[in-house]
């Protein structure tokens, strides 16, 4: 009879075992076969699956080693953590990414560049720029998306007084949180000093007043890398010609002769540098004297940016006259749209 009690009772525990909880033990113990007693646990070899065998000898819910994990899991406080998706943890327990950053396939990336925009993996079509948060089209309806400008001067001190103009009503027509700020294209942080890529990168915009060869950002993206959509040529110095970049087909012309500090031709456009992400508004005229440029600088801030819904592409190319003759671009003058354009 003793012996046939000891099978049957054996057999109570045995469920005990398997379960590690219920009637026979409490919760968190084990039972000793031998001793047919409910204990604490020695190891995690005594727990089951999905506990583990604390240092006070209970066994509670958790992992002890990766191996308790599945794939591309960490065993992280006794916790199974995805390894390739969580910043706290990102590519092994305890390894954190920075502000601004995520982690992707167990590596740490920003989150504000064109491959990676706002989330892992969400890379921008080409040509669109990042905010910081979303890709946005270059155009004039996204202008405000950046929450920091920079107006770059060229040294030139015609260009420098557009882009000043160009950026005059910003802070006017954007969001508070929009920043302005005036710096030169000397600066090595802002401009490469060779090439002149501008390096600022995503959520940042610069203000770029002046033709392509005084101004090194400009030149970097309309004659270096062939980035903007339009193009400025003057093959034989008598016809200046707009041309769109790949058909080289020109969408304005003007004849020099034409030229006067009454009359020209200006463009102006929003352009995403594909290597470092920076956004650019351009604004410049064909002839020289600077006429054009603050033309192009006056009727951005003035009309143009306060009215940016009702120009939703990324390039303009405009004819200004000087209606009211006293050689200043102003309401009194006549502004043309030419040609405009993705």
């Amino acid at each position: 009879m003793r012996i046939l009690a000891l099978l049957v009772a054996l057999a109570g525990f045995a469920a005990c075992a398997n379960n590690n909880a219920g009637s026979d033990c409490p919760a968190g113990t084990v039972l000793n076969i031998p001793t047919a007693t409910c204990v604490q646990c020695v190891d995690s070899s005594g727990c089951s699956s999905g506990n583990y065998c604390t240092e006070q000898g209970v066994c509670v819910a958790g992992c002890e080693a990766e191996a308790d994990c599945g794939a591309g899991q960490g065993c992280c406080d006794h916790q199974c953590v995805d390894t390739t998706s969580n910043p706290a943890s990102c590519g092994a327990c305890g390894v954190t990414c920075g502000t601004g950053q995520g982690c992707c396939e167990g590596g740490c990336q920003a989150l504000d560049t064109l491959t990676d925009c706002g989330a892992c993996g969400n890379a921008c079509a080409s040509g669109d720029f990042c905010d910081g948060s979303q890709c946005n089209t270059p155009t004039y309806p996204n202008f405000c998306a950046n929450k920091t400008v920079y107006v770059i001067h060229d040294g030139h001190t015609s260009d420098n007084t557009a882009a000043d103009l160009m950026a005059s009503t910003i802070t006017a027509n954007c969001p508070p949180d929009v920043m302005v700020h005036t710096a030169d294209q000397t600066d090595p942080m802002l401009v490469d000093q060779t090439t002149g890529q501008p390096l600022a990168g995503s959520g940042v915009t610069y203000v770029l007043g002046g033709g392509p060869f005084p101004n090194m950002p400009l030149k970097w993206l309309e004659r270096t890398q062939d980035i903007t959509k339009i193009y400025f040529d003057a093959p034989d110095g008598i016809n200046f010609y707009w041309r769109a970049r790949g058909t080289n087909t020109a969408v304005a012309t003007m004849p020099g002769s034409q030229c006067s500090a009454h009359k020209d031709q200006f463009l102006t456009e929003l352009v995403t540098d594909p290597m470092s992400g920076t956004l650019s508004l351009v604004g410049y005229g064909a002839c020289s004297g600077g006429k054009g440029t603050l033309a192009a600088a006056w009727y951005y801030a003035n009309v143009l940016l306060p009215n940016k819904m009702s120009y939703p592409d990324s390039w303009y190319v405009f004819g200004w006259t000087d209606q009211n003759n006293n050689s200043t671009p102003d309401s009194g003058d006549a502004f043309t749209v030419l040609a405009h354009g993705l």
